[in-house]
């Protein structure tokens, strides 16, 4: 009797709780909705600036590049060692930009002769050269000296001697400041190496007339050579030791070439 008496109340609190329930139900779904999109968009936004990044060719360094100066100039032309590898660049003030053999030709992907280019690295003390740590091109991209980043280069064919005369533009310096060679004003790339330099300098100053002979290259990115013969004119040349030249010593194969100076024993 006590049960039948109380099913009203009881089904009456059941269906008060049923619409509380319904009620809380459709208040969260428009609150989902408007989550939806914003959960969605994070990913989204997280991965934004690494597409951003590959799409203009930028890799991130673990190196802080920006305390060193930044020269800023026009590409004049690359400079090429005797086996057409690049080496260097020539601004249009005449800064030569001495690069690592991993920044050579990685150079020549990101800027062209004619083009803006700036530059990260060290001065010369009293010569117009810097020793490049990072160059950007026109583009936007940028090649940085990291470490482990070195290119393997296929050997490049070497041809017959070329010949080069013509006007000197300036001198050709080495890494450590000193003067290796000359750029001439068609472009070309003399290399005497430093002892050469050092003896040969009345012959080797901008402006005068040179004539060289030596093997290198002579192709679309320019001409590069390592004398033998060198003078004012062809008629005044003299022999000289190339750059390239091996130390001196037996030849590899040749009976004193595993002797050691000093090594032998006098025989009683």
């Amino acid at each position: 009797m006590d049960i039948h008496r109380c099913s009203p109340f009881y089904v009456t609190a059941a269906m008060g709780l049923a619409a509380c329930l319904a009620t809380a139900s459709a208040q969260a779904a428009p609150q989902a909705s408007r989550a939806t999109p914003e959960t969605h968009a994070a990913p989204a936004a997280a991965t934004a600036p690494a597409a951003t990044s590959q799409a203009q060719g930028q890799v991130a360094s673990a190196f802080d590049y920006s305390p060193l100066p930044v020269v800023t100039g026009t590409l004049t032309q690359y400079l090429l060692t005797s086996t057409g590898d690049v080496e260097g660049l020539l601004l249009s003030d005449g800064t030569q930009v001495l690069c690592p053999h991993r920044l050579g030709d990685a150079v020549t992907q990101i800027v062209r002769p004619g083009e803006q280019v700036s530059v990260s690295g060290l001065k010369g003390r009293g010569r117009p050269i810097v020793r490049a740590y990072a160059v950007t091109g026109p583009r936007g991209r940028r090649i940085a000296d990291e470490p482990g980043s070195e290119t393997i280069l296929p050997p490049a064919n070497i041809g017959p001697d070329v010949a080069v005369d013509g006007t000197i533009l300036a001198p050709l310096y080495d890494m450590t400041g000193a003067v290796q060679g000359v750029v001439m004003r068609d472009h070309s790339v003399i290399y005497v190496g430093r002892a050469n330099a050092a003896r040969l300098g009345n012959w080797l100053r901008p402006g005068v007339s040179l004539h060289a002979i030596g093997t290198g290259v002579n192709g679309g990115r320019g001409t590069a050579i390592n004398a033998r013969e060198i003078g004012p004119d062809v008629n005044q040349a003299i022999h000289i030791v190339p750059a390239d030249a091996p130390p001196p010593g037996a030849f590899p194969g040749s009976p004193g070439y595993d002797r050691i100076p000093g090594g032998d024993t006098a025989s009683e």
